[in-house]
């Protein structure tokens, strides 16, 4: 059965977005600069608004991945593209990172005067090594549901998604790929990456920007696929389905 989503609009005027209004240009990566990582971990870059065509002209370069006494090269390898202003390429490590060490992306060799936009203000992003590889995938304890909608008028446009709670056995870092498409024939099916943030993803786009565009209160379709940081993937789940959230104050 489809999810209804409707909320009243003295409520959507004081929800709190489901992440910042406009992110602005720059890059993002996955894992979250700062996190605990297996020594077999991947990487997945984001470039979002001007950095998005600096980021998909990145595939098939490589990258330097550094620590004190150590360096790998990573390969930038095709990865997913968003209608709103977001490209996602994925950095494949060649070679193998060494336990305990703190590792620093040295996107300012191949992106210069890039921002880092979920870098908690480094200029570069940075990990810390585990003692070892993670080796085992993630397992599902709860499956993804949609749980509410979130919509709100700014300014600058509408900000409008879904919240996806769900719950995963699993120690490294994780992140969805989701595919969504409309259950009416209409735009073409659309892939982006969603991290996982306390048994939470969102589903949607800000006021500037996004992965996913969504019309007002039309149905859609996600088929979910669960990742870890070493790329190991969960069982699959069955689609959800859901309405996306309508702003009934709109003429």
């Amino acid at each position: 059965m489809v999810l209804r989503l409707l909320v009243p609009l003295f409520v959507l005027l004081f929800t709190r977005a489901a992440s910042a209004q406009c992110l602005g240009d720059g890059v993002q990566l996955f894992p979250t600069p700062g996190a605990i990582i297996p020594i077999n971990s991947r990487f997945l870059l984001e470039g979002v608004g001007t950095a998005r065509e600096s980021v998909v002209s990145l595939v098939g370069k490589k990258l330097r991945l550094v620590s004190d006494s150590h360096e790998v090269e990573v390969k930038a390898q095709r990865g997913w593209e968003s209608s709103l202003g977001r490209a996602t390429v994925v950095l494949k490590v060649t070679g193998k990172l060494e336990p305990d060490k703190r590792y620093t992306l040295r996107i300012d060799e191949v992106l210069p005067n890039v921002a880092l936009l979920n870098g908690r203000g480094a200029l570069l992003p940075e990990w810390y090594t585990g003692k070892g590889a993670d080796t085992q995938a993630p397992r599902w304890q709860k499956r993804p549901a949609v749980s509410e909608g979130i919509l709100r008028r700014t300014p600058e446009g509408t900000t409008r998604f879904v919240r996806l709670n769900l719950s995963l056995r699993e120690e490294s870092p994780a992140y969805l790929v989701v595919k969504l498409e409309p259950r009416r024939p209409g735009p073409s099916v659309q892939q982006y990456v969603v991290p996982v943030v306390n048994n939470t993803a969102f589903i949607g786009h800000e006021a500037c920007s996004g992965t996913f565009a969504m019309e007002d209160g039309r149905s859609y379709r996600a088929r979910i696929e669960a990742f870890d940081a070493a790329g190991h993937n969960a069982p699959p789940v069955p689609p959800v389905d859901f309405e996306a959230p309508a702003d009934y104050s709109a003429p």
